[in-house]
């Protein structure tokens, strides 16, 4: 389990496939309505308060988001209303499948250059660089606290494909780099 504070009223809790075990929920199961749901939700609060020495107050109205990673975890993002907003009856707990772009280049210093922008924006949770040979594809998963279009970023730099490509690329094309190829990217360039 990883806690981070992602903005000043936003905290991400990673879990992994073995958090999930442990705390007997999977992603599919995740629902606010469900007293499991919400025991395991409150736990994970908890934690965050012990690990953050953070205020936490399960009253405050809350948007919860949860978002499955690809080995059987998932990330859940805590996000506290603005004090003066009024109360909300009870919490809203939203399930997002990843949000992935596709960005394609045949010049991999275009690939470096948008990793450099996205690792400054601190913007995707997950990336992976492809190559066919002549090409590269770097696919990213924007984390879900980024309120930001990535669009008009990506444009600058390379092509943007359809992600119904993703599933061809993972398995035709050659994996250069994983889980973070924006920061190895950016590292190189």
């Amino acid at each position: 389990m990883n806690i981070t504070v992602e903005a000043e009223n936003t905290i991400c809790i990673e879990l992994t496939r073995q958090d999930m075990t442990e705390l007997d929920i999977t992603y599919e199961e995740l629902d606010y309505s469900n007293i499991e749901t919400r025991r395991v939700l409150w736990t994970l609060l908890d934690e965050a308060k012990h690990t953050l020495g953070r205020e936490i107050r399960l009253t405050q109205k809350m948007l919860i988001e949860a978002v499955p990673d690809d080995n059987g975890g998932c990330r859940i993002y805590f996000s506290v209303a603005d004090e003066q907003l009024p109360k909300a009856g009870k919490k809203q707990l939203i399930k997002l499948s990843g949000m992935k772009t596709v960005c394609q280049s045949s010049d991999i210093d275009n690939i470096g250059s948008l990793s450099q922008v996205l690792h400054k924006l601190g913007c995707v949770s997950k990336s992976e660089l492809y190559t066919d040979g002549e090409k590269y594809r770097l696919i990213v998963s924007q984390k879900v606290s980024f309120s930001g279009e990535l669009g008009a970023i990506i444009r600058e730099y390379c092509d943007m494909c359809d992600t119904s490509c993703i599933s061809y690329t993972c398995e035709h094309w050659k994996l250069l780099a994983s889980p973070d190829a924006v920061g190895v990217m950016s590292a190189l360039s």
